[in-house]
């Protein structure tokens, strides 16, 4: 880390190396994903492949900003594994309505799910996989995730320092 503060890198292309890696791997794993759901599973896929592609950048930004805000605030490296774990991982997992249906939770949870990327996530997903052409039902999660995205990339972007201390 010491090298490559050395160098005349500047914050947001320190951001950009940092996250472009993730997100090549996170999209690769997004179209072997939807090839073994389409093609071995024999799941229809009825909405648009770009679409998806779209969505999906917006949400791992969110996903990405907000692991590299942890990994940039926390110093060690357990600790960051932990945060993201109690701060994505089963927040994600549990309100996204992936699991448990968001109409049915109480309402101060049904307003924790807004500020959940996930959430917008797998509603678009379910969209995508079911209809076709349904821009205005993706338009509001796009809104959404780009908002998330564009949140926790500033605030990773306004955290990171260039020293060691």
């Amino acid at each position: 880390m010491q090298a490559l503060l050395a160098t005349p890198v500047t914050r947001a292309e320190l951001l950009v190396s940092k996250v472009l890696p993730y997100y090549g791997l996170g999209m690769m794993a997004l179209a072997i994903c939807l090839l073994v759901a389409v093609f071995l599973m024999g799941v229809p896929f009825r909405g648009s492949v770009l679409g998806l592609f779209g969505i999906s950048s917006l949400f791992m930004g969110s996903a990405l900003g907000l692991g590299l805000l942890l990994s940039t605030v926390l110093r060690s490296q357990f600790n960051a594994a932990m945060a993201a774990l109690t701060a994505a991982f089963l927040p994600a997992l549990m309100l996204s309505g992936f699991v448990f249906e968001i109409a049915s939770m109480p309402w101060p949870l049904r307003a924790l799910t807004h500020v959940i990327p996930a959430r917008f996530f797998a509603s678009s997903l379910q969209t995508l996989f079911q209809t076709e052409g349904a821009w205005v039902l993706l338009g509001a999660n796009a809104i959404a995730l780009a908002l998330l995205a564009c949140f926790w990339l500033g605030l990773t972007a306004l955290k990171t320092r260039r020293t060691l201390d």
